[in-house]
């Protein structure tokens, strides 16, 4: 962002959409759109008001702070083991607490960045004459796991900007307390058992009983993203007595803020951010690595699982389950192979993925849905999600079915998305073009599918601004299963690069896919593949294209579909992307029973 002239108006900063924070009896700052709720309009549109450019709308810039990001993360990851080891007593490796702490650290360091650049840019372009700081007790800032790290609630942005804020004490500021209700840490209390029904109670003896027959060093497979019949089929096959594992869930252990003053990341670097950084990882760092780090690998050792398993296959539980990671963390310790299965349809695709950076990093063997690179660890096998799912399940005279999803307006993580709330606008912005371009006895029959309840706790009000634009469009609110919304579709349009379009090209379902390629950014290995979808016209760059391949098709939908040179796009793209071999199991099988050993672990059990 380059200096730019203003007036020398003095300005008032507003960081989060709390209007507690706000002063509206002079000029005021947004620190982002993400302040001007779209529902709030009538607070803040008569405001005198400039809002700060969001630094990443330079998607140039996003680049290069991705990239940056990637070794500022691998800096704090060594510090970070090097005190959790010393504050615990423990001389676990690296890998050990990258499988166990990376999750969080990887999406809090570029959180932080973000949160830290856009004050120092307020700082830097404007004349700012104040701001309010919420003060929340220091106990609910702290979080219990990576769950409770709610990057997006109002109550920690303002949190993290305040300190951000304090670190660089350029701002004047005002601080007031917090309001009853704003804390956004729910209280440190046991967990209460839910409730389950008969069906439940018995699954969950069923599994018990099974569990009984487990060996020592049987390959554990637990949440695969296989459908539940092809996971206990799976471990048929390898020669096992099938099982479904479960992870169970700790009560949350409160902060002990005395003994945190002793856990202190070093930060001794000429990078005023890495200082900050490792000041807040000292700070924030969730209790379940701290506090309850004892209570927590007491319960990966009690896990009735096998003691010393020959591999570790997962799709989903490499994060956001503490109790998993730190036992998988132990047993590759051991020896065990941790092998992962690809989760999300923008791994393998998009320009940047810090997810998958993670996933291939703790990985001995990664499991792709078709796709290699450089690294040893990817390994080609299958789309998990789509085996033993039916094929060409749809309807030649049925309706538009549209998928979208809320982008948070605010970031979490480096990838190929839009980001922020500029970008989060831009995004439903296209989709709703695509509904006006189409003819209207298309649009008549379009209905739009997104998770209302998601948006709604995001505050991104993509339902409002499709109901405020087109107000006849059907909202499907994503209660019912996708399946049966595909099944009554005669055409299924895709918006944005995720898993959605992969699983219907490769079921030979009718699709055209849209989004802008400037915010969904292709690595150059999938740049050809794209190239090909875009020949066959499933493939589009603008919402008006789209929209007029749609119309030009709707009465002759699967005419379209079956011409050869869309078929064979269809299945180059899906070899790649979207693969699914005669026998997926065997593959599978084989993946599991080669996966070699890295050298670092090797060297480590040797």
């Amino acid at each position: 962002m380059g200096r730019v002239d203003r007036d020398i108006v003095k300005r008032f900063l507003i960081t989060t959409a709390n209007e507690r924070t706000w002063r509206r009896d002079r000029p005021v700052l947004f620190l982002g759109e993400w302040c001007r709720l779209y529902n709030r309009r009538a607070a803040w549109e008569h405001l005198d008001a400039e809002v700060v450019p969001y630094h990443w709308d330079d998607r140039a810039r996003y680049h290069a702070d991705c990239d940056r990001l990637r070794s500022l993360y691998e800096e704090l990851l060594c510090r970070t083991v090097a005190t959790l080891n010393a504050y615990h007593g423990t001389d676990r490796s690296t890998r050990y607490w990258r499988i166990l702490v990376g999750p969080w650290l990887y999406m809090f360091t570029h959180v932080l960045f973000d949160r830290w650049t856009m004050v120092q840019l307020a700082s830097d372009y404007y004349e700012i004459d104040g701001t309010r700081i919420c003060e929340y007790p220091a106990a609910r800032t702290i979080p219990a796991d990576l769950r409770a790290a709610t990057y997006d609630d109002v109550a920690w942005s303002q949190h993290l900007f305040g300190r951000a804020i304090e670190w660089q004490d350029r701002i004047p500021r005002e601080r007031i307390p917090a309001a009853a209700g704003e804390s956004m840490m729910p209280a440190y209390s046991p967990r209460r058992p839910a409730r389950g029904s008969t069906s439940a109670a018995l699954r969950g003896f069923a599994a018990s009983f099974l569990a009984q027959f487990r060996w020592r060093s049987e390959v554990m497979i637990i949440h695969s993203y296989l459908p539940p019949l092809e996971e206990l089929k799976l471990q048929l096959m390898l020669g096992q007595v099938p099982k479904r594992w479960r992870a169970p869930q700790l009560d949350a252990v409160a902060p002990d803020l005395a003994r945190r003053r002793d856990f202190e990341v070093p930060s001794d670097s000429t990078d005023a951010f890495f200082r900050f950084a490792a000041a807040m990882v000292s700070e924030q760092i969730p209790t379940v690595f701290l506090e309850g780090y004892r209570a927590l690998t007491r319960a990966a050792e009690r896990l009735a699982w096998p003691s010393r398993p020959k591999a570790i296959f997962t799709s989903n539980l490499f994060q956001y389950c503490e109790v998993f990671q730190a036992w998988a963390a132990a047993k590759v310790e051991q020896g065990s192979l941790l092998v992962i299965g690809q989760h999300g349809g923008l791994l393998g695709v998009g320009k940047h993925v810090s997810g998958e950076d993670h996933q291939v990093a703790i990985s001995d063997r990664y499991l792709t849905w078709g796709w290699r690179d450089h690294r040893p660890q990817t390994h080609a096998a299958v789309i998990l999600t789509n085996v033993n799912k039916r094929h060409a399940t749809w309807n030649p005279a049925g309706n538009l079915l549209l998928v979208t999803v809320p982008v948070r307006l605010l970031t979490f993580r480096g990838m190929s998305w839009p980001v922020g709330s500029n970008q989060s606008a831009c995004f439903v912005e296209d989709q709703i073009r695509f509904a006006a371009t189409l003819d209207e006895s298309v649009r008549a029959r379009l209905t739009v599918r997104i998770d209302e309840a998601l948006d709604k706790k995001l505050q991104t009000f993509f339902v409002d601004r499709w109901k405020d634009a087109l107000p006849d469009v059907q909202v499907d609110p994503s209660v019912e299963p996708l399946e049966r919304s595909l099944r009554q579709c005669r055409l299924f349009v895709y918006t944005y690069n995720s898993t959605g379009f992969l699983e219907t090209l490769g079921r030979n379902i009718p699709t055209i896919m849209f989004w802008n390629p400037w915010y969904f950014e292709l690595r150059p290995s999938a740049q050809p593949y794209f190239d090909l979808l875009a020949q066959a016209r499933i493939y589009h760059e603008t919402p008006e294209l789209a929209a007029q391949h749609v119309t030009a098709i709707w009465n002759d939908v699967a005419g379209w579909w079956n011409e050869p040179v869309v078929q064979r796009a269809r299945r180059a793209f899906c070899e790649q992307y979207a693969r699914m071999p005669a026998n997926p199991l065997r593959v599978l099988k084989d993946a599991l029973l080669t996966a070699p050993a890295r050298a670092d672990v090797q060297e480590a059990v040797s």
